[in-house]
């Protein structure tokens, strides 16, 4: 089956590591996505932790030529992208909102004993989120490794619950509601199956999305992390041998005619 759908992740994915300001996203990455929109209707998919206003924001500073048809927000949201204004996907929004509010109230202990950690074991940063009753920001790798060392092992005792991790930030969700099933629920609006999809990534809130459950087709760019990595490589997908976005090229050049 040929590629019907892109999907990518935005920071370390398209945006290399750095300082904001110095980022950018490759010219050969718009080209070759460009050219199998307009030969073979490819929809692009930006599935991102971040919230809209932190997107839109960086696709109008960086002067993307185009804008994707469908963004991921939170690691959750499911958007339509229309005029550069987002339609929202109303039947899995309220599903996760329905979904988190009952698991989230279920957890009051586990809440309560990682703030009490944090604040009297850790340097981190920590506070209620949009999307979490707890984001956290570790001062570096190193206590992020601890941190999440921990968490493992507190949400032992619950199931539904999951954290997803990006570099030195951790958030919560259900363990239904990730990269990887909102994914699917955009497949799903549109009618392109798993087996038309490309997913690309670079960390470990990317791996449930780097699923061939979800996309057939799967790339990490050189920058990605051993995990994403190896998860990539034991499914048969392309590892590509430069970083950020310039990767992300690399892969969808095996698409091209």
């Amino acid at each position: 089956m040929s590629l019907r759908l892109v999907c990518t992740d935005f920071d370390g994915t398209l945006l290399p590591a750095g300082e904001e300001a110095d980022r950018s996203v490759c010219a050969e990455f718009f080209s070759r996505l460009e050219r199998l929109k307009q030969e073979k209707g490819v929809i692009w998919v930006i599935n991102t932790g971040r919230p809209w206003e932190s997107l839109c924001r960086e696709l109008e500073r960086l002067r993307f030529p185009y804008w994707p048809d469908w963004v991921v927000l939170g690691e959750r949201e499911v958007y339509r992208i229309e005029r550069r204004l987002p339609i929202p996907h109303r039947a899995w929004n309220e599903r996760c909102s329905a979904l988190h509010r009952e698991l989230f109230a279920a957890t009051a202990a586990f809440w309560e004993g990682m703030r009490h950690f944090l604040r009297n074991e850790t340097r981190a940063v920590y506070d209620h989120a949009e999307w979490s009753p707890l984001e956290i920001l570790a001062s570096d790798a190193a206590e992020a490794d601890r941190i999440h060392e921990k968490i493992l092992d507190w949400m032992a005792p619950f199931p539904e619950l999951s954290v997803q991790r990006n570099f030195e930030g951790f958030r919560f969700s259900h363990r239904e509601i990730h990269k990887g099933s909102a994914l699917q629920a955009v497949q799903a609006q549109i009618g392109v199956e798993a087996a038309a999809t490309l997913a690309a990534g670079d960390h470990h809130n990317d791996l449930p999305m780097l699923d061939r459950r979800y996309a057939a087709f799967l790339t990490c760019p050189a920058n990605a992390i051993p995990e994403v990595k190896e998860r990539v490589r034991s499914q048969g997908g392309f590892l590509a041998s430069l970083p950020a976005s310039a990767g992300v090229a690399q892969a969808l050049s095996q698409f091209e005619a």
